[in-house]
Parts: C-alpha cells; sequence; structure tokens
C-alpha cells in the first residue's frame, strides 16, 4: 500500500473511531491528574477530544491542509486552561497522552504495518500536534500580556489617584516619571475620576516628579487640554524653576494657565475665590 492510501486509510479511521479514541484519550488524562478530570466532567470533555481526534484524521487526509482549524483548537483549549489556572507545562504534558491514546489506536488496527511506515505517520501526526502546542503558547502569551495590562492599569490608577477635597475641586499628586504608557492611561484615568466626582477646577501637584522628559511634557499638556475641553480648569502646583525652564525650551507656552508654587498657595486662592 502507498505512502498516500496508508495516511487515508489512518486518516477514515481515526474519523470513524474518534468517540472510542476521545474515550481512551480521557481515561489517560482521569489517570494522570483525576482531579482535574474527574468522571462527572467526561461528556462534557469529549466533544473536544472528538475535534481532536476528528481533527487529526483530516490532516492525514488533507496532507496538513487543515492547519489553521488544528491551531484554533489549540488556542481555544489553551484559552480554557489558562482560565482555570493551569500551567503551561501542564497543558503541553497532556499532548503525550493525546498521542498514546492515538498511536495506540492505529497499531491496533495496523499490526501489518512495517516500522518505517509507523515512523511516517507519527512524524504527520507529530507535526498535527506541535501545532497545538504553538497554540496553547500563544494563549498563553495572550493571557500574560492581558495580566500584565490589567496590573499596569491598576498600579496606574492606584499612581495617579483623584482626590477631592472640596466640591468640584480635587487634587492630582504625581509621583514619579511619567512615560507614554503611563501618560495615555493616565488621561483616561483622570477624565473618568473627574467627570464621576463632577469635579470643575483640578489642582495637578507637581511636587513629587523629579524628572521631566519630552514624554512627559507631552503628556501633562495633553492632559491639560483634555480638561479645558471638559470644561474643568486646570492649576499646576509644585513646578520648580528648573522644571519651568525645560517647559519653555521646547516652546510650551503655560501663561494660560494658573501656577502655584505649592499646594496649599493654590488651595487657598481656591478658597479666596468662593468667599468672593
Amino acid at each position: 500500500m502507498s505512502y498516500i492510501n496508508i495516511n487515508h486509510s489512518i486518516g477514515d479511521q481515526l474519523k470513524e473511531s474518534k468517540r472510542e479514541l476521545s474515550v481512551d484519550i480521557f481515561n489517560e488524562l482521569h489517570l494522570h491528574y483525576p482531579d482535574t478530570y474527574p468522571v462527572e466532567h467526561r461528556e462534557d470533555l469529549l466533544s473536544y477530544l472528538e475535534q481532536l481526534v476528528e481533527l487529526t484524521g483530516q490532516s492525514l487526509l488533507k496532507n496538513f491542509e487543515n492547519e489553521t482549524e488544528v491551531y484554533s483548537w489549540g488556542k481555544e483549549v489553551g484559552n480554557l486552561a489558562t482560565s482555570h489556572g493551569t500551567p503551561l507545562a501542564t497543558t503541553i504534558s497532556k499532548v503525550t497522552l493525546y498521542k498514546k491514546a492515538i498511536l495506540n489506536g492505529i497499531i491496533h488496527w495496523n499490526d501489518t504495518l512495517t516500522p518505517e511506515r509507523l515512523l511516517e505517520v507519527y512524524i504527520e501526526i507529530d507535526h498535527v500536534f506541535n501545532t497545538m502546542i504553538s497554540a496553547f503558547s500563544e494563549a498563553y502569551s495572550d493571557y500574560s500580556q492581558r495580566q500584565l495590562k490589567a496590573s499596569e492599569e491598576k498600579y496606574l490608577s492606584l499612581s495617579t489617584p483623584v482626590v477631592p477635597i472640596f466640591d468640584h475641586l480635587a487634587i492630582l499628586p504625581l509621583i514619579g516619571n511619567v512615560d507614554e504608557v503611563r501618560a495615555d492611561m493616565m488621561i483616561e484615568h483622570v477624565l473618568l475620576e473627574c467627570k464621576n466626582l463632577s469635579i470643575h477646577q483640578l489642582i495637578i501637584d507637581l511636587s513629587g516628579v523629579y524628572e521631566v522628559n519630552p514624554l512627559f511634557q507631552e503628556g501633562i499638556m495633553k492632559l491639560i487640554d483634555s480638561l479645558k475641553l471638559l470644561g474643568i480648569e486646570p492649576t499646576l502646583t509644585g513646578m520648580r524653576p528648573e522644571m519651568s525652564l525645560k517647559f519653555i525650551e521646547v516652546g510650551i507656552n503655560l501663561s494660560t494657565i494658573n501656577i502655584f508654587q505649592s499646594l496649599s498657595k493654590a488651595v487657598e486662592h481656591h478658597q479666596l475665590s468662593l468667599s468672593k
């Protein structure tokens, strides 16, 4: 029998016996991970395992022209694994159990095949599972990026607190450096907080900022312009002389913005304005 005919024959066998093989795969998983794969969840998991066997059979029939479908299956399973907190190493290690059950079935049905032919089939099947592993890895990478972004957003929201002190007046104390990522998230967070708190005036205190670079300057000006568009009056405090010079050096005009040497002076000015 030719190489192509053998592949087609085994591909048909896999598709026709996908239920049987999916049960074999589940039994292997249950044996090695009894807590993760309890018997009562078998029916829920068999549909995924049947898809796995079906995709493996299709790969042999179509000379791996279904790579996209294989990758999608791996991505979906990888996403499920991350949602359950399963480590990537554990997810990848299960591939060995998938292959073991499928290859045992192939050997059982084709006991007359030579070792050379079986090796060729194994290589074809291994290509399928390597693609799945690649998809698993991408799913975990995407999950890590989402977690990192969520952590950054949480950190940035904590590091840029809008603190109301009087009706319609709040303080934004900035500490540390403001890079491009922090600037964009800061603007979004601050504008939302000002809207939720019905803030009309915001004091941006720069006394905790010790390094002024173009990204910081651009971020502050974007924030000031955005506040003005929303009808919120911005005030700057804590700006040291060298900081003012750096703004002037790059051509930023601060003459239209209220600037006070200290936070207390800005608050005092606000109170005087209310008393008039």
